[in-house]
């Protein structure tokens, strides 16, 4: 088996609390083998897999927000004027680094889904499922969704991030089709966001060998498998010990939500990230 790998979780905004906990990480000098990732978090989870997060301002979420605000943007534009900024960095090391890099997405496996999924006909969508979601309802999930695990690594398991394909794989991590309007689309084939089918991909890692997982939610209650379970990540997976580290409170409570955000909300939950490593070091 293989050692450690850190898992981080979706959260929109949230996701700035995971890039406080990496941070500190890299700070101080630790790092997994692995960073398995899903939506807002793969970009920092990718700067972190080639220790390069110290490098990238909390300004970037700051920057996002404020791009949501220009008339006819999305959450979509965010992402993808971040992706842009950092695709530079990523793509010169992200190949070369011994530290793998995996990020959760979800497959749009049928044609009617996927014209559904890529068109103007995408928000009503999102908003239904996530009133399904709240309710459990997974028949729309289980009859359309599967979920894709993409690589740094080759593995039969996983499919490959490549130079080319590295940008559409960072955005369609991300993509909720309620607060999202640019559709996406990896090697050709369709894709929405890993949450819908793995919030924190956890159990994909587990089934990839490594005997502790390191899971960094931006809840912080339990954290679900899916957008849709009623079920929850354990604490061990066979012989795997998970590992969670999140927020004491909800990070909403201080003005930092999934789609909307306050510049100081931003940096208590960045330090509140910081903290919560801190605490986690202290106790290895």
């Amino acid at each position: 088996m293989k050692d450690i790998a850190i898992a981080t979780s979706s959260g929109g905004f949230k996701g700035v609390f995971i890039h406080g906990v990496l941070s500190l990480f890299e700070k101080e000098n630790f790092s997994a083998e692995a960073y398995a990732s899903c939506s807002s978090s793969a970009l920092v989870a990718a700067s972190a897999s080639i220790k390069k997060l110290s490098t990238i301002s909390i300004s970037i979420w700051n920057e996002a927000n404020e791009i949501t605000k220009i008339p006819g943007n999305s959450m979509s534009n965010a992402q993808l004027v971040g992706i842009e900024k950092l695709l530079p960095i990523l793509g010169s090391e992200l190949f070369n680094s011994p530290r793998r890099l995996l990020v959760s997405t979800s497959f749009v496996k049928t044609k009617e889904a996927a014209i559904e999924t890529q068109s103007e006909k995408s928000r009503r969508l999102g908003l239904k499922l996530i009133i399904e979601a709240a309710k459990n309802i997974t028949n729309w999930r289980d009859n359309n969704l599967e979920h894709h695990l993409f690589d740094t690594f080759k593995n039969s398991r996983t499919k490959l991030i490549t130079g080319e394909n590295l940008k559409d794989v960072l955005y369609a991590t991300t993509r909720m089709m309620h607060a999202w309007h640019i559709p996406a689309y990896i090697d050709g084939e369709p894709y929405i966001d890993g949450s819908y089918t793995s919030i924190c991909p956890v159990i994909p890692t587990v089934e990839l060998g490594y005997k502790k997982i390191i899971c960094i939610t931006t809840e912080h209650d339990k954290t679900q498998l899916d957008l849709f379970s009623d079920k929850y990540i354990p604490e061990t997976i066979g012989n795997t010990e998970i590992i969670f580290i999140k927020p004491d409170y909800n990070l909403a409570d201080i003005g930092v939500d999934f789609t909307k955000v306050s510049e100081t909300g931003l940096e208590k939950a960045f330090q509140h990230g910081v903290e919560k490593a801190k605490d986690y070091l202290n106790k290895t």
